[in-house]
Protein backbone atom coordinates (compact mmCIF):
# COMPACT_ATOMS: atom_id res chain seq x y z
CA UNK A 1 0.00 0.00 0.00
CA UNK A 2 2.74 2.45 1.02
CA UNK A 3 4.74 1.58 -2.12
CA UNK A 4 1.66 2.24 -4.30
CA UNK A 5 1.23 5.71 -2.75
CA UNK A 6 4.93 6.50 -3.28
CA UNK A 7 4.80 5.28 -6.91
CA UNK A 8 1.68 7.34 -7.56
CA UNK A 9 3.29 10.42 -6.04
CA UNK A 10 6.47 9.98 -8.10
CA UNK A 11 4.35 9.52 -11.22
CA UNK A 12 2.48 12.76 -10.49
CA UNK A 13 5.75 14.65 -9.95
CA UNK A 14 7.11 13.24 -13.24
CA UNK A 15 3.95 14.30 -15.10
CA UNK A 16 4.11 17.75 -13.55
CA UNK A 17 7.80 18.17 -14.47
CA UNK A 18 7.11 17.23 -18.10
CA UNK A 19 4.15 19.60 -18.22
CA UNK A 20 6.22 22.43 -16.73
CA UNK A 21 8.91 21.93 -19.38
CA UNK A 22 6.30 21.92 -22.16
CA UNK A 23 4.53 25.04 -20.83
CA UNK A 24 7.84 26.89 -20.46
CA UNK A 25 8.76 26.05 -24.07
CA UNK A 26 5.38 27.32 -25.31
CA UNK A 27 5.69 30.45 -23.17
CA UNK A 28 9.27 31.02 -24.31
CA UNK A 29 8.35 30.74 -28.01
CA UNK A 30 5.28 32.98 -27.63
CA UNK A 31 7.25 35.63 -25.73
CA UNK A 32 10.00 35.69 -28.36
CA UNK A 33 7.52 36.05 -31.23
CA UNK A 34 5.57 38.77 -29.40
CA UNK A 35 8.80 40.62 -28.55
CA UNK A 36 9.86 40.67 -32.23
CA UNK A 37 6.34 41.70 -33.21
CA UNK A 38 6.29 44.48 -30.57
CA UNK A 39 9.70 45.92 -31.48
CA UNK A 40 8.67 46.02 -35.16
CA UNK A 41 5.47 47.92 -34.35
CA UNK A 42 7.27 50.15 -31.82
CA UNK A 43 9.61 51.33 -34.57
CA UNK A 44 6.72 51.77 -37.03
CA UNK A 45 4.42 53.62 -34.61
CA UNK A 46 6.87 55.34 -32.27
CA UNK A 47 4.85 54.12 -29.26
CA UNK A 48 6.59 53.85 -25.88
CA UNK A 49 3.78 51.59 -24.61
CA UNK A 50 4.41 49.06 -27.37
CA UNK A 51 8.17 49.28 -26.79
CA UNK A 52 7.61 48.49 -23.08
CA UNK A 53 5.42 45.55 -24.09
CA UNK A 54 8.28 44.35 -26.28
CA UNK A 55 10.83 44.62 -23.46
CA UNK A 56 8.47 42.76 -21.15
CA UNK A 57 7.95 39.95 -23.69
CA UNK A 58 11.68 39.66 -24.36
CA UNK A 59 12.33 39.46 -20.61
CA UNK A 60 9.68 36.72 -20.47
CA UNK A 61 11.55 34.82 -23.20
CA UNK A 62 14.90 35.03 -21.35
CA UNK A 63 13.31 34.09 -18.03
CA UNK A 64 11.42 31.12 -19.49
CA UNK A 65 14.71 29.93 -21.03
CA UNK A 66 16.43 30.11 -17.63
CA UNK A 67 13.39 28.49 -15.97
CA UNK A 68 13.85 25.39 -18.14
CA UNK A 69 17.36 25.04 -16.74
CA UNK A 70 16.16 25.70 -13.17
CA UNK A 71 13.41 23.04 -13.44
CA UNK A 72 16.07 20.46 -14.38
CA UNK A 73 18.45 21.59 -11.62
CA UNK A 74 15.93 21.40 -8.77
CA UNK A 75 15.05 17.81 -9.71
CA UNK A 76 18.63 16.67 -9.07
CA UNK A 77 19.21 14.58 -5.92
CA UNK A 78 21.31 15.65 -2.94
CA UNK A 79 25.07 15.57 -3.50
CA UNK A 80 28.31 16.09 -1.57
CA UNK A 81 28.29 19.76 -2.60
CA UNK A 82 24.56 20.28 -2.04
CA UNK A 83 23.68 18.22 1.03
CA UNK A 84 20.12 19.52 1.16
CA UNK A 85 19.42 19.34 -2.58
CA UNK A 86 19.08 22.13 -5.14
CA UNK A 87 15.76 23.69 -4.08
CA UNK A 88 17.44 27.01 -3.23
CA UNK A 89 18.04 27.64 -6.96
CA UNK A 90 14.31 28.33 -7.43
CA UNK A 91 13.97 31.32 -5.04
CA UNK A 92 17.39 32.57 -6.19
CA UNK A 93 16.14 32.57 -9.78
CA UNK A 94 12.88 34.27 -8.74
CA UNK A 95 14.91 37.01 -7.03
CA UNK A 96 16.93 37.58 -10.22
CA UNK A 97 13.70 37.54 -12.24
CA UNK A 98 12.16 40.23 -10.03
CA UNK A 99 15.26 42.47 -10.20
CA UNK A 100 15.41 42.09 -14.00
CA UNK A 101 11.75 43.05 -14.50
CA UNK A 102 12.12 45.92 -12.02
CA UNK A 103 15.08 47.28 -14.04
CA UNK A 104 13.01 47.12 -17.25
CA UNK A 105 9.96 48.92 -15.87
CA UNK A 106 12.05 51.62 -14.14
CA UNK A 107 13.98 52.27 -17.35
CA UNK A 108 10.69 52.59 -19.27
CA UNK A 109 9.34 54.91 -16.55
CA UNK A 110 12.29 57.27 -17.04
CA UNK A 111 11.68 57.34 -20.83
CA UNK A 112 7.94 57.97 -20.32
CA UNK A 113 8.60 60.86 -17.89
CA UNK A 114 11.12 62.37 -20.34
CA UNK A 115 8.47 62.12 -23.08
CA UNK A 116 5.90 63.92 -20.89
CA UNK A 117 8.35 66.69 -19.98
CA UNK A 118 9.33 67.20 -23.63
CA UNK A 119 5.73 67.67 -24.81
CA UNK A 120 4.40 64.15 -25.21
CA UNK A 121 4.36 61.74 -28.12
CA UNK A 122 2.09 61.19 -31.12
CA UNK A 123 2.31 57.52 -32.16
CA UNK A 124 0.47 56.09 -35.14
CA UNK A 125 -2.73 55.07 -33.37
CA UNK A 126 -4.18 53.03 -36.24
CA UNK A 127 -1.10 50.74 -36.41
CA UNK A 128 -0.92 50.63 -32.59
CA UNK A 129 -4.51 49.39 -32.46
CA UNK A 130 -3.65 46.56 -34.89
CA UNK A 131 -0.74 45.53 -32.63
CA UNK A 132 -2.76 45.51 -29.41
CA UNK A 133 -5.63 43.63 -31.07
CA UNK A 134 -3.30 40.81 -32.16
CA UNK A 135 -1.40 40.88 -28.83
CA UNK A 136 -4.65 40.71 -26.80
CA UNK A 137 -6.01 37.72 -28.76
CA UNK A 138 -2.65 35.88 -28.46
CA UNK A 139 -2.38 36.54 -24.71
CA UNK A 140 -6.01 35.47 -24.17
CA UNK A 141 -5.50 32.16 -25.99
CA UNK A 142 -2.36 31.41 -23.94
CA UNK A 143 -4.15 32.36 -20.71
CA UNK A 144 -6.93 29.85 -21.47
CA UNK A 145 -4.37 27.16 -22.42
CA UNK A 146 -2.32 27.58 -19.22
CA UNK A 147 -5.46 27.76 -17.08
CA UNK A 148 -6.62 24.38 -18.43
CA UNK A 149 -3.15 22.85 -18.07
CA UNK A 150 -2.88 23.98 -14.44
CA UNK A 151 -6.29 22.47 -13.67
CA UNK A 152 -5.20 19.15 -15.18
CA UNK A 153 -1.89 18.85 -13.30
CA UNK A 154 -1.50 21.71 -10.76
CA UNK A 155 1.96 23.29 -10.76
CA UNK A 156 3.44 26.49 -9.24
CA UNK A 157 5.30 27.28 -12.47
CA UNK A 158 2.26 26.76 -14.71
CA UNK A 159 0.12 28.82 -12.32
CA UNK A 160 2.63 31.70 -12.46
CA UNK A 161 2.63 31.53 -16.27
CA UNK A 162 -1.19 31.58 -16.26
CA UNK A 163 -1.22 34.65 -13.98
CA UNK A 164 1.44 36.42 -16.08
CA UNK A 165 -0.42 35.88 -19.36
CA UNK A 166 -3.78 36.84 -17.84
CA UNK A 167 -2.19 40.08 -16.65
CA UNK A 168 -0.72 40.64 -20.13
CA UNK A 169 -4.19 40.10 -21.62
CA UNK A 170 -5.79 42.71 -19.38
CA UNK A 171 -3.01 45.24 -20.00
CA UNK A 172 -3.06 44.76 -23.80
CA UNK A 173 -6.86 44.98 -23.91
CA UNK A 174 -6.90 48.13 -21.74
CA UNK A 175 -4.22 49.90 -23.80
CA UNK A 176 -5.97 48.88 -27.02
CA UNK A 177 -9.23 50.39 -25.73
CA UNK A 178 -7.48 53.67 -24.82
CA UNK A 179 -5.73 53.85 -28.19
CA UNK A 180 -9.02 53.25 -30.03
CA UNK A 181 -10.60 56.09 -28.03
CA UNK A 182 -7.62 58.36 -28.82
CA UNK A 183 -7.87 57.48 -32.51
CA UNK A 184 -11.47 58.73 -32.64
CA UNK A 185 -10.62 61.83 -30.59
CA UNK A 186 -8.11 63.05 -33.19
CA UNK A 187 -10.72 65.21 -34.94
CA UNK A 188 -12.27 66.64 -31.75
CA UNK A 189 -11.48 69.46 -29.33
CA UNK A 190 -9.40 66.99 -27.27
CA UNK A 191 -6.75 66.58 -29.96
CA UNK A 192 -4.16 68.61 -27.97
CA UNK A 193 -4.28 66.04 -25.16
CA UNK A 194 -3.74 62.99 -27.36
CA UNK A 195 0.04 63.45 -27.43
CA UNK A 196 0.13 62.66 -23.68
CA UNK A 197 -1.82 59.40 -24.02
CA UNK A 198 1.16 57.17 -24.91
CA UNK A 199 3.53 58.21 -22.06
CA UNK A 200 0.67 58.29 -19.52
CA UNK A 201 -0.45 54.79 -20.57
CA UNK A 202 3.16 53.61 -20.27
CA UNK A 203 3.34 54.93 -16.70
CA UNK A 204 0.01 53.26 -15.86
CA UNK A 205 1.32 49.92 -17.16
CA UNK A 206 4.43 50.38 -15.01
CA UNK A 207 2.31 51.16 -11.94
CA UNK A 208 0.33 47.94 -12.52
CA UNK A 209 3.33 45.70 -13.23
CA UNK A 210 5.48 47.02 -10.36
CA UNK A 211 3.50 44.78 -8.02
CA UNK A 212 4.82 41.65 -9.75
CA UNK A 213 8.59 42.31 -9.36
CA UNK A 214 8.02 43.60 -5.81
CA UNK A 215 6.35 40.38 -4.62
CA UNK A 216 8.77 38.22 -6.64
CA UNK A 217 11.79 39.89 -5.00
CA UNK A 218 10.14 39.79 -1.55
CA UNK A 219 9.27 36.08 -1.84
CA UNK A 220 12.71 35.18 -3.21
CA UNK A 221 14.47 37.00 -0.37
CA UNK A 222 12.22 35.42 2.29
CA UNK A 223 12.93 31.91 1.03
CA UNK A 224 16.67 32.48 0.63
CA UNK A 225 16.78 33.80 4.21
CA UNK A 226 14.92 30.64 5.35
CA UNK A 227 11.88 32.42 6.75
CA UNK A 228 8.78 30.50 7.87
CA UNK A 229 6.24 29.47 5.20
CA UNK A 230 2.87 31.19 4.76
CA UNK A 231 0.29 30.79 7.53
CA UNK A 232 -1.86 28.34 5.54
CA UNK A 233 1.11 25.97 5.16
CA UNK A 234 1.99 26.26 8.87
CA UNK A 235 -1.63 25.55 9.86
CA UNK A 236 -1.78 22.51 7.56
CA UNK A 237 1.45 21.15 9.05
CA UNK A 238 0.10 21.68 12.57
CA UNK A 239 -3.11 19.78 11.73
CA UNK A 240 -1.13 16.87 10.29
CA UNK A 241 1.11 16.65 13.37
CA UNK A 242 -1.92 16.74 15.66
CA UNK A 243 -3.61 13.98 13.68
CA UNK A 244 -0.62 11.64 13.98
CA UNK A 245 0.45 12.17 17.60
CA UNK A 246 -2.98 12.69 19.20
CA UNK A 247 -3.19 8.97 20.12
CA UNK A 248 0.04 9.16 22.13
CA UNK A 249 0.81 10.69 25.51
CA UNK A 250 3.34 13.49 25.32
CA UNK A 251 4.18 16.55 27.37
CA UNK A 252 4.69 19.14 24.65
CA UNK A 253 5.83 19.61 21.06
CA UNK A 254 6.93 22.31 18.67
CA UNK A 255 7.93 22.50 15.05
CA UNK A 256 10.00 24.74 12.84
CA UNK A 257 9.53 24.96 9.08
CA UNK A 258 11.08 26.76 6.16
CA UNK A 259 10.16 26.79 2.48
CA UNK A 260 12.67 27.17 -0.37
CA UNK A 261 11.04 27.05 -3.77
CA UNK A 262 8.72 24.06 -3.84
CA UNK A 263 10.50 22.22 -1.02
CA UNK A 264 9.59 22.41 2.67
CA UNK A 265 11.96 21.46 5.46
CA UNK A 266 10.26 20.57 8.74
CA UNK A 267 11.79 19.90 12.18
CA UNK A 268 9.36 18.48 14.76
CA UNK A 269 10.42 18.27 18.43
CA UNK A 270 8.34 16.18 20.84
CA UNK A 271 8.90 16.17 24.58
CA UNK A 272 8.34 12.83 26.33
CA UNK A 273 8.89 12.76 30.13
CA UNK A 274 7.24 9.49 31.22
CA UNK A 275 9.40 6.41 30.72
CA UNK A 276 6.27 4.26 30.59
CA UNK A 277 4.86 6.16 27.59
CA UNK A 278 4.81 4.35 24.24
CA UNK A 279 6.70 7.27 22.68
CA UNK A 280 9.66 6.43 24.91
CA UNK A 281 10.33 3.33 22.79
CA UNK A 282 12.59 3.65 19.73
CA UNK A 283 10.35 1.44 17.58
CA UNK A 284 7.27 3.58 18.31
CA UNK A 285 9.27 6.73 17.56
CA UNK A 286 10.19 5.30 14.15
CA UNK A 287 6.51 4.45 13.55
CA UNK A 288 5.53 8.05 14.37
CA UNK A 289 8.14 9.37 11.92
CA UNK A 290 6.79 7.13 9.17
CA UNK A 291 3.14 7.96 9.90
CA UNK A 292 3.87 11.67 10.01
CA UNK A 293 5.77 11.58 6.69
CA UNK A 294 2.89 9.71 5.00
CA UNK A 295 0.35 12.16 6.42
CA UNK A 296 2.36 15.19 5.25
CA UNK A 297 2.90 13.63 1.81
CA UNK A 298 -0.88 13.77 1.27
CA UNK A 299 -0.71 17.57 1.24
CA UNK A 300 2.84 18.43 0.15
CA UNK A 301 4.79 17.09 -2.83
CA UNK A 302 8.27 17.96 -1.58
CA UNK A 303 8.79 17.89 2.17
CA UNK A 304 11.85 16.84 4.16
CA UNK A 305 11.18 15.81 7.74
CA UNK A 306 13.19 15.45 10.93
CA UNK A 307 11.47 14.32 14.15
CA UNK A 308 13.31 14.65 17.47
CA UNK A 309 12.17 13.10 20.76
CA UNK A 310 13.56 14.55 23.98
CA UNK A 311 13.07 14.81 27.74
CA UNK A 312 14.37 18.38 27.77
CA UNK A 313 11.96 21.27 28.08
CA UNK A 314 11.09 22.75 24.68
CA UNK A 315 11.84 26.43 24.26
CA UNK A 316 9.65 28.51 21.94
CA UNK A 317 7.02 25.77 21.78
CA UNK A 318 4.46 26.64 19.10
CA UNK A 319 1.68 24.64 20.84
CA UNK A 320 1.52 23.93 24.55
CA UNK A 321 -0.03 20.70 25.84
CA UNK A 322 -2.88 22.68 27.42
CA UNK A 323 -3.68 24.39 24.13
CA UNK A 324 -3.53 21.05 22.37
CA UNK A 325 -5.95 19.38 24.80
CA UNK A 326 -8.27 22.40 24.61
CA UNK A 327 -8.35 22.06 20.83
CA UNK A 328 -9.16 18.34 21.13
CA UNK A 329 -12.11 19.11 23.43
CA UNK A 330 -13.42 21.79 21.07
CA UNK A 331 -13.28 19.39 18.14
CA UNK A 332 -15.48 16.80 19.90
Amino acid sequence: MAKTIVDEKENNISKRTKQEALILKVSMTANLLLAIFAFYYAIKTGSEAIKLDGYYSFAGFILALISLWVVKIIQKPESSNYNFGHSLFEPLFNLIKGVMILAIVLSSAINAIKSLLSGGNNPSFDMSIVYFLIATITCLLLTVLFYKKNNTVPSPIVYVEYKNWSMDTMISASIGAVFITSFYFQNTNYVSWIKYVDPVITLIIIAITLRFPYFTIKTGLKEILLSAPDKDIVERINLDINKVISEYDFDDYNFKATKTGREIYLLVQIRVVNENDALYKLKIQDNVRGDLKRQLDKHFDNIKLDVVFSQNELVYARISVKQFKARKLNNH
